[in-house]
């Protein structure tokens, strides 16, 4: 069951990357402020479903892999949620 969940949520971590990648070639041509709504909202869903599958024990350096960017920003989203964090 944990590890249908990690994988599962890893799998939303992927599927997010994709709709951002997906949404940032077609916005494009989009107006300036259309395309900054645009990419802000896809990397925010990212932001979330990484930290959804942190919660789920997904490891730093999986999440990393999934989500295509470096640790740091994973340790950053996971620390600037934390209530320790702030």
């Amino acid at each position: 069951m944990y590890d249908r969940r990690r994988e599962e949520a890893r799998l939303a971590v992927r599927q997010a990357v994709q709709r951002l990648t997906e949404d940032a070639a077609a916005l494009t041509a989009a107006s300036a402020e259309a395309r900054e709504i645009g990419l802000t909202t896809r990397a925010e869903d990212l932001r979330r479903a990484v930290l959804t599958a942190w919660c789920a024990g997904v490891a730093r350096g999986d999440l990393a892999q999934d989500a295509r960017v470096e640790i740091g920003v994973i340790d950053d989203w996971v620390v600037r949620t934390s209530p320790l964090g702030s």
